[in-house]
């Protein structure tokens, strides 16, 4: 492991010791970068030592913020595969397309990367609960890093969020509490106090997890960076990491040399990254209004878009904003062709390739990578229009497979919950409440799937299984504590949009 790194303004040039409570500078608000003694490390790290480890980030540990193996929280993050994709590729007209498939990390999004080095660090710390303010992966991410690390996790959420996240922030143990809006959800995270570790999209020591995304890109194409990769901007964290990752093996002299292009995309509904650097600015303006169904890659004022900025110019690369239509077309194509299943965000990259080879502005030899950020089954909003194209499935579709939970959406969940918070029951009693008096249209069988459904999330169980005068038997259920929980999270998230 490495030696006691510093943290340095990205902005101003100011040194910093490691602290939990550091997020950005305190002179300028500028991003933290970990910084390394690189000449030490340099003699002791070659590409032979890496290759004779095993896959994941820690092979890396030399140039990772962590000063011994034992405060290490892994749930087998990285080492994704990086797919040829040839018949993606003739699609385009790429005969060089890589997709770099961060899908296969634990909780299906490159996050698990920057969470594991920041949940290991928080244990280096002595911390005992972590809290973000954030929706979507990273709370996801974060609630199973901090179930391994039998640490609290308490998530801040604002607005309507993708039940896949939601399923997987109540699955891992979670405290969640709604918010009005995502200032008030980061800045609450932010007020938290004594024994507890902040992480945010900006901390510097989840960042340095992300920059493993090129570490990996290079040591599998054979100790060589490519032409170009392509990568989903959302706060520009990830982008801007990769290109520190690519300098760092520069510096250490594990690449001879870097003429790689770093290509940033966003929704066009919401781009303030793409359009700054467009005008020629070094400094993001924050958007004033969002107009995508894509939210991992839609923040109004992005945290790191200065230094995406910046990594866009130094790197000699581009930007470029998609439609939402664009990013279904590539999450349909990529899927069809590779056997990836993408999320939107995601699929972002394979949109933004094809746009700029009809724009002539990459070159069909080039070597490029796309970074697939994050699964597909996990944006249901994505499945949601798969199917409506293919019209003779949709009432194959469960009804409430829907995007969000919301006032609307997740209702009949929602009061299944609230049925059970009052008394044990079966199946058909609350079939009965739910038509007569919620007034809801629904049939017997999708009352059970629900059922089902809330019972796989520990949400309620089923009790015990009666007969009564000679009836068919009655399998009753009642609420768990987590089922409680989330009921109540469920009200003050309703209440609150």
């Amino acid at each position: 492991m490495v030696l006691e790194s510093m943290l340095k303004c990205t902005r101003c040039g100011e040194n910093y010791k490691q602290d939990r409570s550091l997020q950005l500078c305190q002179k300028c608000k500028g991003i933290l970068y970990v910084n390394y003694d690189y000449d030490s490390i340099r003699k002791k790290l070659t590409p032979q030592d890496l290759q004779k480890r095993g896959l994941g980030i820690w092979k890396y540990s030399e140039i990772l913020p962590i000063t011994s193996r034992s405060n290490i929280v892994s749930l087998g993050e990285g080492g994704t595969f990086l797919h040829r994709c040839e018949r993606l590729g003739k699609k385009l007209g790429l005969t060089n397309l890589f997709i770099k498939n961060e899908t296969t990390n634990p909780t299906g999004s490159f996050i698990d990367r920057g969470t594991a080095v920041a949940v290991s660090k928080a244990k280096e710390f002595g911390v005992r609960a972590l809290v973000c303010g954030v929706t979507g992966n990273l709370g996801a991410s974060l609630a199973a890093y901090a179930a391994k690390a039998a640490m609290r996790c308490l998530v801040y959420l604002s607005g309507p969020i993708d039940q896949g996240k939601l399923y997987q922030m109540i699955a891992f143990g979670a405290t969640i509490r709604p918010t009005k809006t995502s200032e008030e959800a980061l800045a609450k995270a932010q007020s938290i106090g004594s024994n507890t570790m902040t992480v945010t999209p900006a901390d510097p020591l989840f960042l340095e997890g992300e920059k493993t995304t090129g570490f990996e890109i290079c040591e599998q194409l054979e100790w060589k960076a490519p032409d170009r990769i392509i990568v989903p901007m959302g706060n520009g964290g990830h982008l801007s990491m990769i290109w520190k990752g690519l300098k760092e093996f520069v510096s250490l002299g594990i690449l001879e040399d870097l003429s790689t292009t770093m290509i940033g995309v966003q929704a066009a509904g919401c781009a303030p990254i793409v359009q700054a650097f467009q005008k020629g600015s070094m400094e993001v303006s924050p958007s004033d209004k969002i107009n995508t169904i894509v939210r991992d890659i839609c923040f109004k004022n992005p945290l790191m878009g200065d230094l995406a900025v910046k990594t866009l110019q130094e790197s000699e690369g581009t930007a470029l904003a998609v439609t939402d239509e664009q990013m279904l077309d590539a999450a349909h194509l990529l899927a069809k062709t590779e056997g990836i299943f993408a999320e939107l965000a995601a699929s972002s990259t394979i949109a933004c390739a094809k746009r700029l080879v009809e724009l002539g502005k990459i070159d069909p030899s080039d070597v490029v990578v796309c970074v697939i950020t994050g699964m597909g089954l996990k944006d249901p909003i994505a499945m949601q229009r798969f199917v409506k194209r293919a019209k003779n499935l949709k009432g194959l579709i469960h009804p409430s497979a829907e995007r969000t939970f919301s006032t609307k959406i997740g209702e009949t969940k929602q009061l299944i919950l609230e049925i059970l918070s009052q008394s044990e029951q079966y199946g058909y009693f609350i079939w009965r409440e739910l038509t007569q008096k919620f007034d809801i249209k629904i049939k017997i069988p999708t009352v059970y799937q629900h059922l089902a459904d809330l019972e796989k999330l520990v949400l309620i169980r089923h009790t015990r299984i009666a007969t009564i005068f000679g009836k068919p038997e009655r399998k009753y259920y009642t609420i768990t504590d987590r089922g409680k929980a989330m009921l109540n999270a469920l009200k003050q998230m309703n209440a609150s949009m």
